[in-house]
């Protein structure tokens, strides 16, 4: 087990950056204090090889000019709310509009473009922390983060703390872009979900009813199917969104369990997803178009899937989904595991 620090670069702002680097077993982890984003994640393919499994830059000024969000923590809250406001007890809160009338992944400024302070918090974990003010992307409450990783012989971990003045919303997740192969197209990898139901969503992303049954349609991966298998189907919510970009619904609703599963069709490596959050975002970068990755490589569209753990898309819009604010003397207390199976 080991941290090891080394220097980033240097922000436009002026503030230095730096990469911690993870090691246990035969894995290895890398992540930078901008946005607290994974940059890389080794692990070894069926015959030994290391394979980084997730897509990055190798320059700061690759992630300062990344709209990708490649790697980052999404804050304050993950995923879209429509007509950038939300209801916090009754009241109508505006929000900050980053994607035309919506809010995505916390607004122009979210925790993607935050330089994160962190400290090594064990032998093989480092916690990032920050303090979004009250007011930031609109959301009420001074807002204490943690983002702590930890690197074991099984895979990766992330826990999501969380402490408000106020009552907000705060929704941290995770948009690491894989490719099990380390490479290419993935939509010949194999994806598995603990989820009967997902949220509908409009041309506009922004869902049209909380959850619809995936039994019959090309939602259903409650057996495992390559994702290619029907991304390109006739379906009008294929056709919204140009392939995955929906929130699964994940069964049993709550506790730490297996959300997903993964696997790398040329690697053999496969991937399981843990979380207690109630949905993720299966995303099959649908919409990926960035040059100066790692080594020079430029990252496509179905390059790459993300599975992000979050509450639902535009919760804070339907309090009727259930009560997700974040209240002074609360806590915002989650956790999500990139397990690797070895065989």
């Amino acid at each position: 087990m080991a941290v090891m620090k080394e220097s980033f670069g240097t922000a436009r702002n002026g503030r230095a950056v730096d990469k911690y680097i993870l090691r246990c077993g035969s894995l290895e982890a890398e992540i930078i204090t901008y946005g607290a984003a994974l940059r890389a994640l080794r692990v070894p393919d069926r015959s030994g090889e290391l394979v980084d499994v997730a897509l990055g830059f190798d320059t700061i000024e690759g992630y300062e000019e990344d709209c990708n969000y490649l790697g980052a923590v999404l804050g304050r809250y993950a995923n879209r709310i429509d007509y950038a406001r939300c209801i916090i007890d009754g009241q109508t809160v505006p929000l900050e509009a980053n994607e035309g009338i919506k809010q995505l992944h916390g607004g122009r400024d979210g925790f993607s473009r935050k330089i994160f302070n962190a400290r090594q918090s064990g032998d093989n974990a480092v916690t990032f922390s920050l303090l979004s003010p009250d007011g930031e992307g609109g959301f009420p409450g001074n807002l204490e983060v943690l983002v702590t990783y930890a690197l074991t012989e099984r895979g990766l971990s992330l826990h999501y703390e969380a402490a408000s003045d106020k009552p907000t919303y705060c929704n941290l997740s995770n948009h690491t872009y894989f490719n099990l192969n380390g490479g290419g197209n993935a939509m010949g990898h194999r994806l598995w979900l603990a989820a009967s139901r997902y949220t509908p969503v409009g041309p506009d992303s922004i869902p049209i009813a909380m959850s619809r049954p995936v039994a019959g349609s090309p939602f259903d991966f409650t057996a495992e199917k390559t994702i290619a298998r029907d991304i390109d189907a006739s379906d009008q919510q294929l056709r919204n969104t140009g392939g995955y970009d929906h929130n699964f619904i994940l069964d049993p609703a709550q506790g730490l369990r297996r959300a997903a599963r993964l696997s790398g069709d040329r690697s053999g490596i496969v991937l399981e997803v843990w979380t207690n959050k109630p949905g993720v975002q299966v995303y099959t970068a649908n919409g990926l178009n960035a040059s100066r990755g790692k080594g020079g490589a430029s990252y496509h569209p179905r390059q790459a899937v993300c599975l992000e753990t979050q509450f639902f898309p535009n919760s804070p819009n339907h309090p009727e989904w259930g009560d997700i604010l974040l209240r002074p003397g609360g806590r915002y207390d989650y956790t999500t595991e990139f397990r690797f199976v070895h065989f």
